[in-house]
C-alpha cells in the first residue's frame, strides 16, 4: 500500500481505498498481503481457502481456493457527477485486469460511505473472467504522463444488487 489513510480522517479515494484494503485483509483470515513490489497488479493471495459468507457474497464461484490472487476495489456508494451525484464507480486498468485474467484471479469489490471509519456497505468477490465481460466496450485511453494507458469504469449497481445495499440514514444509493 502506497499511501496510507487513518480510518478516522476522509482523504483521497487512493488513500480510502487503501486503507479499506488494509481493512479487509485484516479481516479476512484466508487474505495475505502483497505489496507493490512483489506485484502492482493485485493487493493480496489467498492463504487458504476462502468461503462466502453474509458479509462477503461470491458472485459466479463457490469458493476460491489458496494461492489465488486478488484485486481489492473500492468505491464510494455516491460521488459528483457535475451538479448532481450518481452511484460511484470501480476504476480499473487494463494491463493490471488482463494480468489478473491470466492468473485466473478474483476481485474484492467494497462500496463505502466517504465519512470516518469508511464504513463498507456492500463487498462481493468476483471472478475477473466475469468482471472482463462487464467491462467490455468501456476502455478508454488515459493521459500519456500516468502509468496506465487504458482504463475503464464500472458502475458498482452493475455487479452489485441496489436492494442489498443498505444505506444509513436510508435513501438511495
Amino acid at each position: 500500500m502506497s499511501s496510507r489513510a487513518h480510518l478516522g480522517d476522509i482523504e483521497s479515494p487512493k488513500a480510502s481505498g487503501d486503507a479499506i484494503e488494509a481493512t479487509l485483509i485484516q479481516e479476512f483470515d484466508a487474505l495475505g498481503y502483497v505489496g507493490d513490489r512483489t506485484a502492482t497488479w493485485h493487493d493480496a493471495e489467498t492463504i487458504g481457502l476462502l468461503e462466502p459468507s453474509t458479509t462477503l457474497p461470491f458472485y459466479g464461484i463457490v469458493v476460491v481456493e489458496a494461492e489465488t490472487p486478488i484485486e481489492i476495489k473500492a468505491c464510494q456508494v455516491r460521488t459528483s457527477n457535475g451538479s448532481r451525484s450518481t452511484r460511484g464507480r470501480f476504476y480499473v486498468k487494463r494491463r493490471a485486469h488482463e494480468q489478473l485474467l491470466d492468473a485466473a484471479g478474483m476481485y474484492l469489490l467494497a462500496v463505502y460511505v466517504p465519512r470516518p471509519g469508511l464504513p463498507n456497505l456492500a463487498r462481493a468477490v468476483v471472478p475477473a473472467t466475469l468482471v472482463d465481460e462487464l467491462l467490455r466496450g468501456r476502455w478508454y485511453d488515459v493521459d500519456a504522463d500516468r502509468s496506465e494507458q487504458e482504463v475503464a469504469q464500472l458502475a458498482w449497481s452493475h455487479v452489485i444488487d441496489p436492494e442489498s445495499v443498505d444505506v444509513p440514514g436510508g435513501g438511495r444509493p
